[in-house]
């Protein structure tokens, strides 16, 4: 089967200047239909009607469409913000705001109105960088929601932070939950929070480097207290969400089309199949979206343990693969899968411990009749616990099925490349692959591939070719599960 990847960027322009032209064409001919007598082809009422059908079907893509275009602005707003605070660029920062807008930081309490917020931004530094300064706050793994009326959105988003300053490093972790209006066409940020997971001496890790959060600013205090009291690692918290499981939660998509007399004239029968492309191109988008949102949840529910949320991603018979340990089937079996395997519901009780396992990197093609699709991610980890950091990174190739409107996981294959200790890290070793007995409980059937990690290989197979050659990828590498070098999968 042959999967083509759309993006809403690309693609904005072309589907809005076809709905505008079918609403254009449709109304020309609603206006020769009324002035027209009945034909033996169709009746008035028959034309009125299936014009009628035909403006809201348009209409129905022009506002998905519309929500999908606010979605993209939003991200880019976002990472817009990134850059800036990644440069100390403040002035640049705080004009994304709303002009009543919040931003609260970890623990250092709500500042509200535009004005505040760029002094609170100045308690990094002053206005621009220093020599041997560092400030990264990349924006990753985002999942944004927009209201119906287009209005207002909220997203969740996380940063893997990198500091640096007077010789000394720091990292850093965290989760953002957002808010956004649109005002006049423009999208601004109305409420920034960001809960900060934890920061971390650079040589020390977060295992055993753990730096307690500041509190309120004396020299500039904020408007409010802090809205919720938590401590960062080795304390645990969990971030609300403003969203419910993409699965168990989510609202059927299922895709009608317009459907006339079997005698329509021709240009009617033309303009119908305009409008069922439209609806379909634009549905494909919104499918895409919503597969993102599913793997980017998952990410955020293993994060914090919490395995119930997970299993509900799955189809009745979806599969879930993780490392060598073997292929989990069906919602139940991934479930004791997790909490026997991993531990218990609920990283609340696991004082000291992280489980980050961060989805980036997606390449989603949705299959043309919208009922499948298949992913590429990649997961970068930060684990440990007991003052013992790890890191390590994964690739995933899963599939994703359509039932009864809603997206879930069709198969789940994790395989991964390199796990290490942070001291050391992966210049002086590395942790092995799991295998089917590593921990219960056992799995239902065997890996479907064995395989050994860093410092040997694995190409997981691409389900994409080339995109710009078109080429497949190629087969396996016959030396999977053995140290080799990487010229043995060089095609010949």
């Amino acid at each position: 089967m042959t999967y083509r990847s759309r993006s809403a960027g690309t693609l904005a322009a072309c589907i809005l200047g076809g709905a505008l032209a079918l609403g254009a064409s449709a109304a020309t001919t609603a206006a020769t239909a009324t002035a027209a007598t009945t034909t033996a082809a169709a009746s008035a009422e028959e034309r009125s009607l299936e014009i009628r059908q035909l403006r809201e079907s348009v209409a129905r893509s022009a506002q998905a469409l519309a929500l999908l275009t606010s979605h993209e602005q939003i991200e880019r707003l976002q990472a817009a913000y990134g850059y800036y605070i990644d440069k100390g660029l403040w002035d640049s920062a705080a004009a994304l705001f709303s002009r009543h807008a919040t931003y609260e930081y970890g623990q250092r309490g709500v500042y509200v109105g535009r004005a505040h917020i760029r002094k609170a931004l100045a308690l990094m530094g002053p206005e621009g960088l220093e020599q041997g300064e560092l400030n990264d706050y990349p924006m990753l793994q985002p999942i944004i929601d927009v209201a119906p009326d287009n209005r207002t959105a909220k997203a969740r988003w996380r940063s893997d932070v990198m500091l640096a300053k007077d010789g000394k490093g720091q990292w850093g972790e965290g989760e953002y939950e957002n808010e956004y209006v649109n005002e006049d066409g423009i999208w601004k940020i109305s409420k920034l929070h960001f809960y900060v997971t934890f920061f971390a001496d650079y040589e020390r890790g977060w295992g055993a480097g753990d730096i307690p959060l500041a509190g309120p600013s004396v020299a500039l205090p904020p408007d409010r207290p802090p809205t919720e009291i938590y401590r960062s690692l080795p304390g645990i918290y969990v971030p609300p969400y403003h969203y419910g499981n993409p699965v168990a939660a989510a609202v059927p998509s299922i895709e009608q089309d317009v459907q006339g007399p079997a005698d329509l004239p021709a240009d009617l029968v033309a303009l119908q199949a305009s409008a069922n492309a439209l609806a379909h191109r634009v549905e494909l988008l919104e499918d895409r979206a919503q597969i993102e949102k599913i793997q980017r949840a998952y990410g955020y529910y293993v994060d914090k343990a919490q395995w119930p949320d997970v299993a509900q991603l799955f189809a009745a018979d979806g599969t879930y693969e993780i490392g060598g340990r073997g292929i989990f089937i069906g919602p139940k079996r991934v479930l004791e899968y997790l909490v026997t395997g991993l531990g218990p519901i609920g990283i609340s009780t696991r004082t000291g411990q992280l489980l980050n396992h961060q989805q980036f990197q997606g390449i989603v093609d949705v299959a043309p009749d919208g009922k499948t699709a298949q992913g590429r991610w990649t997961a970068f980890i930060m684990g440990g616990s007991g003052r013992t950091g790890l890191w390590g990174d994964a690739l995933y190739e899963n599939t994703y099925v359509k039932e009864s409107g809603i997206w879930k996981f069709k198969t789940v294959r994790a395989a991964f490349n390199m796990y290490a200790p942070y001291q050391g890290g992966w210049r002086d070793g590395a942790v092995p692959n799991t295998r089917p007995d590593s921990f219960l409980p056992p799995p239902d059937l065997p890996p479907s591939q064995l395989y050994l990690t860093y410092p040997s290989f694995y190409v997981l197979p691409f389900h994409y070719p080339n995109p710009v050659t078109g080429r497949p990828a190629p087969p396996p590498n016959p030396a999977a599960g053995g140290v080799a070098p990487m010229s043995l999968y060089a095609p010949r």
